[in-house]
This record gives C-alpha cells, sequence and structure tokens, in this order.
C-alpha cells in the first residue's frame, strides 16, 4: 500500500519548465526530478516514512513540504485517498531575508479522526504569519525592481534622445560652417578673377592705344588718295560687321530659347520622374499595410484556433476525469458488494475477493496513469510543433519582407543613378554648345575687326564679358542660395518631425507608466478584498464549526443550508461513533466560493470526493 502524491509547481511572474523537485526519504536525497512546462508532479510513497519534497528553480526561493506517511496499525487494509497539493515559488532578492523557508512550509500526516492525511494545521498556523510576512517583502522587492527597471529604461531613451540631438545639432554646424567656407571661397575666386580681368583689360587697352597712336602717325603719312578709299573700305566693314553682329544677336536668342526650352523639358522630366517614384513609394506602403493587415488577421485567428482547441481539450479532460472519478467509484460499490458475499461465505474466499480487487483496482489505476501521461505528452508535442510552425512562419515572413525592402532599396538607388547620369550628360552638352558658342565668337569677332574700330570693339567684349560672367555668378549664388535654403528647410522639417516623434514617445510613455500605476492599484485592492472576503470566510466557518453540538445530531450525514451576511453556507455534518466531520460550502453573492473540512480550507475536488464517499 502507497500514499499517492499529486503536486504542482507554480512560478510567479515565470515558467516551471527547468524547476528542480527533489524527493527525500528519512533525509536521504532518492529521486532528483526536472519540471516541465505544465509544473505537475506525481509521485507514490511508501508508507510508514518521513519524506520532505523541495521545490526549487534558479533565481527563486526553495520551498519544501514534509510528509510523514506512519500510519496506525489498526487502520487495516482501507483505501488511501489521493492527496494535492501546488506549491508557488517567488524570485529570490538578497535584501531579502528568506531564512524562514530552509524549514518545511507546511507538514502533512495521518490524523485518526479523519481516518486520513491532512496538513498540520498546529504547525501550519505556527509558520503561516512567517511566511506571509516574507513573501509579502518578496513582493515589495519584485515591485522595487519592476520599476526601478522601468525608471532605467526611461532614462536610457531620453539619454539616446539627447545624444541623438546634440549629434544632429552638431552636423548640422558643421554643414553650415562647409557652405559657408564654400561661400566665401566662391566670393575671393570671382574677385580674383574680377581683378585680373580688369589688369588685362587696362593692359590691352594700354597696347592698343600704343598701337592706334603709331597707326595714326603712319596713316598720317600716307597719301590724301589713299585716305578717301579706305575710308569708303572701312565703311563697308562697319556695315558688314553689324550684319554680323545682329546675326550672331540673333542666332544667340535662338540658341538661349533652345536651352530654355530643353531645360524645361528637363524639369518636367524630373517632376515626372519624382511623380512616378512618389507613386511607386505610395503603392509600396500599401503593400506592406496590406500585408501587416494580413499578418495580423492570421494571427488572430491562429490565436483563437489555439483558444478553442485549448478549450476542447480542457472538456475532454473534464469528462475523461469525471468518467473516471465514475469507474472507480463503481469499482468502490462492485468491491463492496463482493465483500459482503465474502463475509456471508467463508474467510478464505473473502481474502480471495480482497485480494483480486485490490490487484484489479491498482491496475485500473496504472492504465489511468499511462493513459493521462499519454495525453500530456500529445498534448506537449502538439503544442511544440505549434510553436515551431508558428517560428518557421514568422522567419520566412521576415525573409520576404527584407527581400521586398531591398529590391525597392535596388530600385530607387538605380532611378537616382540614372537621373544622376542623366544629368551629366545634358551638363555636358550644355557645356560644350557653350564652349563652341564663346570659340565660333571669338573667331567671327577677329574677322571683322577692324584696325579703326578695334579699341571700341574690344571694350564692347569686355563689357558684354563682364555682364556675362557677371550674370552667371549672379545666377551661381541664386542657385546656391535656393539649396542652401532648401536644405534648410528639409532638415528643419526632419528636426520637427524628429521632436514631434520625441514628444508622442514621451506621451505614450507616460500613458503606459499612468497605466500601469492603475493596473497596481486596482491589482492590490482585489487582492485585499479576496484576503478579506477569505479571512470573513474563515470566521464564518469557524463560526459555523464551533456552533454545532455533536449531541444535537444523529449518527450519520445531516445537510443544513444558512443564509447569513449575504452568504449561503451548505453545512454537512457527518457522525460516526468515534468523530464528528463537518463540511462547509460558503457561496458568497458576487460569485467566490469556499469549502472546508471543519475550519480548514480544503479543495472543491477534494470536498466532493470525501462528501461522495462518506
Amino acid at each position: 500500500m502507497v500514499m499517492d502524491i499529486s503536486a504542482k509547481l507554480v512560478v510567479k511572474g515565470g515558467s516551471a519548465k527547468d524547476g528542480i523537485i527533489k524527493l527525500y526519504e528519512n533525509g536521504n536525497l532518492i529521486e532528483n526530478y526536472v519540471s516541465d512546462r505544465s509544473g505537475k508532479f506525481s509521485v507514490s510513497l511508501d508508507l510508514n516514512k518521513d519524506y520532505i519534497i523541495e521545490f526549487a528553480k534558479e533565481g527563486y526561493v526553495t520551498k519544501k513540504i514534509n510528509i510523514d506517511t506512519r500510519i496506525p496499525d489498526d487502520f487495516g487494509q482501507g483505501k488511501i485517498n489521493l492527496f494535492s497539493f501546488a506549491v508557488e515559488l517567488f524570485q529570490q532578492y538578497d535584501e531579502v531575508n528568506t531564512v524562514v523557508f530552509k524549514q518545511p512550509v507546511a507538514k502533512i500526516k495521518f490524523y485518526k479522526q479523519y481516518n486520513d492525511f491532512s496538513y498540520d494545521t498546529d504547525y501550519s498556523k505556527e509558520i503561516l504569519t512567517k511566511i506571509q510576512d516574507t513573501e509579502k517583502e518578496l513582493e515589495k522587492a519584485h515591485e522595487k525592481k519592476l520599476q526601478d527597471e522601468k525608471v532605467q529604461n526611461l532614462a536610457q531613451q531620453q539619454q539616446a534622445l539627447a545624444a541623438k540631438k546634440a549629434q544632429d545639432d552638431a552636423e548640422k554646424a558643421r554643414i553650415m560652417a562647409q557652405e559657408k567656407a564654400a561661400a566665401e571661397a566662391r566670393k575671393k575666386a570671382e574677385d580674383e578673377a574680377k581683378r585680373k580681368a580688369e589688369e588685362e583689360k587696362a593692359k590691352q587697352l594700354e597696347q592698343q592705344r600704343l598701337e592706334a597712336e603709331k597707326r595714326k602717325t603712319e596713316e598720317e603719312a600716307r597719301k590724301q588718295a589713299e585716305l578717301l578709299e579706305k575710308q569708303k573700305e572701312a565703311e563697308r566693314q562697319r556695315i558688314e560687321a553689324e550684319a554680323k553682329i545682329k546675326a550672331k544677336a540673333e542666332e544667340d536668342a535662338r540658341k538661349k530659347a533652345a536651352l530654355e526650352a530643353q531645360l524645361k523639358i528637363e524639369e518636367e522630366a524630373r517632376k515626372k520622374a519624382a511623380e512616378e517614384a512618389a507613386k511607386i513609394e505610395a503603392d509600396r506602403k500599401a503593400q506592406l499595410l496590406a500585408q501587416q493587415q494580413a499578418e495580423a488577421e492570421k494571427k488572430r485567428k491562429d490565436d483563437e484556433a489555439k483558444k478553442q482547441a485549448e478549450l476542447i481539450a480542457k472538456e475532454h479532460l473534464a469528462i475523461k476525469q469525471k468518467a473516471e472519478a465514475e469507474e472507480r467509484a463503481k469499482i468502490i460499490a462492485e468491491d463492496e458488494a463482493r465483500k459482503k458475499v465474502a463475509l456471508e461465505a467463508q474467510l478464505k474466499l473473502e481474502d480471495e475477493a480482497r485480494r483480486k480487487a485490490s490487484e484489479e483496482a491498482a491496475k485500473i489505476e496504472v492504465e489511468r496513469k499511462a493513459q493521462l501521461l499519454a495525453q500530456q505528452q500529445a498534448e506537449a508535442e502538439k503544442k511544440r510543433k505549434e510553436d515551431e510552425a508558428k517560428k518557421q512562419a514568422e522567419l520566412i515572413a521576415k525573409e520576404q519582407l527584407t527581400i521586398k525592402q531591398k529590391t525597392e532599396a535596388e530600385e530607387r538607388a538605380k532611378i537616382i543613378a540614372e537621373e544622376e547620369a542623366r544629368k551629366k550628360v545634358a551638363l555636358e552638352a550644355q557645356l560644350k554648345l557653350e564652349d563652341e558658342a564663346r570659340r565660333k565668337a571669338a573667331e567671327e569677332a577677329a574677322k571683322i575687326q577692324a584696325e579703326e574700330k578695334a579699341k571700341q570693339y574690344a571694350e564692347e567684349k569686355a563689357l558684354a564679358e563682364k555682364r556675362r560672367k557677371e550674370e552667371d555668378a549672379r545666377i551661381a549664388l541664386e542657385e546656391a542660395q535656393e539649396q542652401a535654403k532648401n536644405a534648410e528647410e528639409k532638415k528643419l522639417s526632419e528636426e520637427r518631425k524628429k521632436q514631434e516623434e520625441q514628444d508622442q514617445l514621451k506621451k505614450q510613455l507616460e500613458e503606459q507608466e499612468k497605466l500601469q500605476r492603475d493596473i497596481e492599484v486596482r491589482k492590490a485592492k482585489a487582492i485585499s478584498e479576496k484576503i478579506r472576503e477569505q479571512e470573513k470566510a474563515m470566521k464564518v466557518a469557524k463560526a459555523s464549526v464551533d456552533e454545532v453540538d455533536k449531541e444535537n445530531y444523529s449518527k450519520g450525514k445531516t445537510v443544513e443550508v444558512i443564509e447569513k451576511d449575504n452568504m449561503t453556507i451548505t453545512r454537512t455534518i457527518y457522525v460516526e461513533s468515534s468523530a464528528i466531520l463537518i463540511y462547509l460550502k460558503v457561496e458568497h453573492k458576487w460569485g467566490g466560493v469556499y469549502f472546508f473540512r471543519n475550519d480548514q480550507c480544503i479543495s472543491e475536488y477534494l470536498y466532493e470526493i470525501e462528501l461522495k464517499n462518506s
């Protein structure tokens, strides 16, 4: 005969997986178990021995349960009920003294008046206060750790934001300094070019003046007859030069109009490319949003299917447990019948019937445990496969998204490179046309220059060149200013966007902190209310037990229903010749239900089994 134990390891704020459960017999370690995710643990203990079951996990408080399996000699061959309990482990903190857990948190032993095993209430009352105080300190330490982590995370985020802002400010200052230095360098180069041009112009004017004076002296020495002919030739050349200058001006105007038309076409092409790029980006964002929505919908459906499967599994387990309980009850009834027949017969047949019944019950119990173990293993394997499939799907989705983003980035880079190449080709063609135009203009001017108009033509050419350079410099300066303005506006826009994101993040953090505080307040209130109702139920149970007078109840079972203080109390009194057992079911109007044997709180399962067997 053995005592069957069914226990469950609960790790507060964590998983029971990899928990260590050690079994000591008379002070010696005999078994060492590793808990799975469910935390369930079953073992059969030999009678008349002293056991310690130790529950531990790294980083958590270790707890022990003492089980004394000694039974009285006159117990006979009676059935020992399955004893169930749960052990909850709290996280370990160095600042909290947990020496109280070096001794067992509960003791279980046989009580003759119950004819069954139960908790040592005297020991439980003695150590309960110490354990509760220590658990409260552990809970406070845990809450303090969570708050410290939250403050640290917020500080790190704020530091990162401040560092990013400082980096952006430094980058902005660096770019402004570069732009300023470039502008100063351009101005210096322009001033130097202007100075050299003026010096060259003065030198040419001086040389032309000397040559003109020389030619003038030689011309005066020539014959008067040649002067008239020369004047006529000069007049003809002047007219031709004016015609050529007019034709050149018209050609320049035409080229300028063609250049403006080409720039307009290029601008429209750039706008069209920008619109196409914006359209592509919008389509990509829409596709990404649709994909994210589809993934969210799929995840929601998977979660619902998983919850439904878990609910069905729980219902099947409850049905199976109920069927097993009915089967055990049926077996017990058949056993009682066989005992009665064997009692009327001879002692040998009675012994043989009890032996066969015991073997049959052991066989059924072994089969039930094997079925339960197989079911638990199947559920664990199913959940593992579902987790692996889910992780694989998430990995594939991430890889697809990465490939898509890479393709889009390459496409954008290709478009930008093509646009830059096109701009470069257009700029080179424009510069080539300008160089060709300037070369032709210089050659044409050299041909039509007349000696008499050399000084005037040189001045007009220098003035035109000066105006062109000033116009080019003005256009370049305006373009540089426009680019600097656009860059500054873009940076300001990005800074405003970053600031808005930082403000939004800060607001979200504040809302999360507020929500967490509200949750903690409601949780503390709910816990306080539950403890108060439990204490109230304990007081009512004790009062209901104390007011029972054994002399007023006949032998057997008596059921009473009492309405008191918004509670419905079902009191079942079971009187035997040597003892009296009082079972209480306390139902609160708000839905809470508690079960008691005498003044000791027990589980609903134990309450139902004991009432059914009494």
